[in-house]
């Protein structure tokens, strides 16, 4: 059975109204419709459209967007104030994404560019007459929800994620939502970063949601995700550059007649994350600490040479997160002040560090 055969045995007992101001593509869609619906009524404009509504309530609205006295995002937001259980089509020359997701959001199932292709067209009424659910409407989450959204307007979605502090800031592509998982399409250089990391962060509009990395499909060029959870701050608003120390820096905790000794995950100028294997809970949240830090810093003299400098920071601190990652490991951020002349040797640390950073990525990056 073909689309416009299917089509017609299943609307020829419902209503249509088109909602378009100009006369002729008005006639030409009436003329198309009135051979698939049961009734179909027109309207100039939103005002009139409403009217028909209120009278009528057809079983689906076709609508322009640009129309004169009141156009079509004002008559969608009119309609649903009537808690209308009319399915929704806009139509427009406007096609952007964001127009397409800004419409999708309002309860639209669905978008066709101007102008129409009656083969669309009729795809399009099929899935709405035969009751598939509109872009969204098969999750029951408001982030799943407007995530598929952002998917069916094809939106991009900001990817932020951070090489051993690098960070690294592209535009990616929603190519499948599930319940558990979500798959994404996104540039070589950020795809490798993922790989490194295991984690990343993506950003809409609307949230902000960190996910953990599953699998890569590299025949499709797409990665999967788990663990869709929403954040409150944004990764790339950090306040200053955290980078992965190199496996020269050592650092030291001494609490309670005791010195501890673990693997450094990331560093600042205010603070030092670490993550813990088998984490024995011996240091509290909120508890002072002191902290010693050796590293090495490097200087360049007149004549090229580089000269290695050893510098060792003590610092008292505090013990500012205690979070679980999984069931083996625990991440501990420990917070510092450091006085002027330190903040300054660790400063060049950092910095020095990121430019190593920089060069071992480009170089994973050209060897992949």
């Amino acid at each position: 059975m073909s689309d416009l055969v299917e089509l017609k045995e299943n609307a020829k007992n419902l209503s249509a109204l088109i909602v378009e101001d100009s006369l002729t593509i008005q006639k030409q869609m009436k003329i198309f419709l009135e051979k698939l619906f049961g009734k179909v009524y027109v309207a100039k404009d939103g005002i009139e459209a409403l009217e028909v509504y209120k009278e009528f309530e057809p079983n689906v609205i076709l609508t322009d967007i640009q129309m004169p006295r009141m156009d079509g995002h004002e008559f969608i937001e009119n309609l649903n104030k009537l808690n209308h259980k009319s399915r929704i089509i806009v139509f427009s020359a406007y096609g952007h994404s964001e127009n397409v997701m800004k419409f999708l959001r309002m309860g639209v199932c669905d978008f066709i560019q101007k102008p129409v292709n009656f083969q669309q067209l009729t795809t399009t009424l099929l899935k709405v007459v035969t009751g598939k659910k509109c872009s969204g409407e098969e999750f029951d989450n408001e982030l799943l929800k407007d995530l598929k959204i952002i998917k069916d307007s094809k939106a991009p979605i900001t990817i932020i994620n951070h090489y051993k502090g690098l960070p690294l800031i592209h535009e990616g592509f929603i190519t499948s939502l599930e319940n558990d998982s979500i798959k994404i399409h996104t540039q070589k250089v950020q795809t490798k970063a993922i790989l490194e990391e295991k984690y990343t962060t993506f950003e809409t509009d609307k949230a902000i949601i960190k996910v953990k990395l599953k699998e890569y499909d590299e025949e499709n060029d797409e990665l999967t995700f788990i663990n869709l959870e929403k954040i409150e701050h944004s990764p790339k608003n950090r306040e200053v550059l955290r980078v992965t120390p190199d496996k020269e820096f050592t650092a030291t905790i001494f609490h309670a007649n005791e010195k501890y000794n673990y693997k450094v995950g990331s560093l600042s100028t205010k603070a030092i994350s670490f993550e813990i294997k088998y984490f024995d809970g011996k240091i509290k949240l909120g508890e002072n600490i002191n902290l010693s830090m050796g590293f090495n810093t490097f200087y360049t003299t007149s004549y090229h040479n580089t000269i290695t400098h050893k510098e060792r920071i003590d610092t008292k601190a505090t013990v500012f997160k205690i979070e679980e990652i999984d069931e083996h490991t625990t991440k501990v951020v420990i917070t510092f002040e450091l006085n002027l002349s330190d903040k300054k040797v660790m400063e060049k640390y950092i910095y020095q560090r990121e430019v190593e950073i920089i060069k071992e990525f480009k170089r994973i990056t050209l060897d992949s």
